[in-house]
C-alpha cells in the first residue's frame, strides 16, 4: 500500500475512533491498537475497521466527551456532543454505512434499539444544523 494511502486510512481509522469513543486521547489509543492487530499484507481496509470498532465499542477506558475540536468541521463537533448511544449508533448506521444488524451485534444492542438511536441522533443533529444555519445567516 503506497504511504499517502495508508496515511489516509490511519486517518480516516483515527476520525472514526474519536467519533467513536467522542475523545482524542482515547480515539488514539484505539487506532494504535487497531492498527498494531491489523497486517496490511493479508487483511483488507474492512479488518483494520472492524479492529477499530472492536478497541472502540469494546474500550474499558471512558473518558470524558470532549465537547469540541479544533480539527473537526462544526458538523462533526455536533456528533461528538451526542450521547455515547447515539453517537456510536450514528457512526455507524449512518457514517461507516453498516447495516442495522451489524450494527447491533457491536454494540450489543437489539436491532430496533439501533435504529431508535440512529433516528434520535438524526433529529438532534437536524435541530443542531438548523441552529448553525440561523447563526450562520444572522452572521451575514
Amino acid at each position: 500500500m503506497a504511504h499517502s494511502a495508508t496515511n489516509r486510512l490511519i486517518s480516516r481509522a483515527f476520525l472514526t475512533a474519536h467519533l467513536l469513543t467522542g475523545n482524542a486521547e482515547q480515539a488514539e489509543r484505539v487506532t494504535l491498537k487497531a492498527i498494531g492487530s491489523w497486517n496490511p499484507e493479508e487483511e483488507s481496509e474492512e479488518a483494520l475497521f472492524q479492529n477499530v470498532f472492536d478497541a472502540a465499542v469494546r474500550s474499558p477506558v471512558k473518558l470524558k466527551s470532549e465537547p469540541a475540536s479544533a480539527y473537526l468541521p462544526a458538523e462533526l463537533n455536533a456528533v461528538l456532543r451526542l450521547s455515547p448511544e447515539l453517537r456510536s449508533c450514528f457512526v455507524l448506521r449512518v457514517l461507516m454505512r453498516l447495516p442495522s444488524q451489524v450494527c447491533a451485534r457491536l454494540l450489543d444492542l437489539r436491532s430496533d434499539s439501533v435504529d431508535n438511536y440512529t433516528c434520535a441522533a438524526l433529529r438532534c443533529l437536524g435541530a443542531v444544523d438548523s441552529r448553525l444555519t440561523v447563526t450562520v445567516a444572522n452572521a451575514a
